[in-house]
């Protein structure tokens, strides 16, 4: 369990200075300043490593940071903000979670910046953004490396805008939500091989045609033609699916509300059987009771059929 940082405890300046590294583990800065966390940092020490601490809306916006940096096995909490910082230096989040709204929108590193194995998270309420619409493009900037192998994507990601000139790496990176390459401008040193988890999503297919899109521009073929597959089976699932509720029989448009009799009908189930789920499994199909009677909404059945309509 990590422990509260303490300054009188867990910085020791002189200590620090003669390992040329400060080292802080399993510390919890929940309640620290970020000003005084954005001083732990550019004190002076080549090297700074946060091993498994723990950070709450931690907002570094707009910070130069000048040693080699890492957190590793790291848990960010909350709204947590690297937005516009300038890594001049080799850093690494490798192996971190980020639990909220994550803003790394317009960063600048001068090395290589890792993202391995991350992990962000929750599906719903959380945002990783790692937008470039002002990133530099000087000459050089394209022998800058930046890796998101192994990542999990959790929450919808935005790269819009962004460049990726140098070694890109995206090697098993999976997207279980939305994703936004949005006029992402990928170098030919990209490494792309990524695993998709997110049909079902609105929007989704728009997610893949813009990264096919981007991809094609720079002719990666191979990754373009998986993509175009993905967007096939999903068309073919839409397809399946309006099918599957135009063969329904029509219901009175007078009411939204359907009989057990009539919801049974529409599901081609017999009528015990939903008599069965609403006292064993209560929670697998909405219904509504008005006194003694029982009603199910138009809107319920659809959804049900929907999402339990096999690939």
């Amino acid at each position: 369990m990590a422990k509260t940082y303490n300054k009188e405890k867990h910085f020791d300046a002189d200590y620090f200075r003669t390992k040329g590294l400060a080292f802080f583990d399993t510390l919890d800065f929940s309640d620290i300043d970020n000003e005084e966390i954005k001083a732990i940092i550019n004190y002076g020490f080549p090297e700074v490593e946060f091993y498994q601490c723990i950070f709450k809306d931690l907002d570094l916006s707009g910070t130069e940071f000048y040693p080699k940096l890492s957190f590793t096995q790291c848990e960010f909490s909350g709204n947590t903000s690297f937005e516009k910082c300038a890594f001049h230096n080799h850093t690494s989040f490798a192996h971190s979670v980020f639990n909220g709204i994550t803003n790394f929108n317009n960063v600048i590193y001068d090395k290589n910046l890792e993202f391995t194995c991350i992990h962000t998270k929750p599906a719903k309420g959380g945002y990783f953004y790692f937008r470039g619409d002002e990133i530099r493009t000087d000459k050089d900037y394209d022998h800058h490396n930046i890796a998101f192998n192994g990542a999990i994507f959790e929450t919808e990601v935005s790269f819009l805008n962004n460049q990726f000139l140098g070694n890109s790496d995206f090697y098993h990176a999976v997207f279980r939500n939305k994703f936004w390459f949005t006029n992402v401008d990928f170098g030919f040193k990209t490494n792309i091989d990524v695993k998709f988890d997110c049909d079902g999503f609105k929007d989704i297919d728009m997610c893949y045609r813009i990264l096919k899109d981007a991809l094609m521009r720079k002719n990666y073929t191979l990754q373009s033609r998986a993509i175009e597959r993905l967007e096939e089976k999903i068309r073919q699932k839409q397809s399946r699916e309006s099918n599957l509720l135009d063969d329904k029989p029509e219901i009175k448009q007078s009411s939204n509300l359907l009989t057990t009799e009539e919801a049974a009908e529409y599901l081609k189930l017999k009528p015990n059987t939903l008599e069965r789920w609403r006292t064993q499994y209560p929670d697998r199909l909405p219904f509504v009771k008005i006194g003694r009677t029982v009603k199910y909404r138009l809107e319920d059945l659809q959804a049900y059929v929907s999402d339990n309509r096999k690939s």
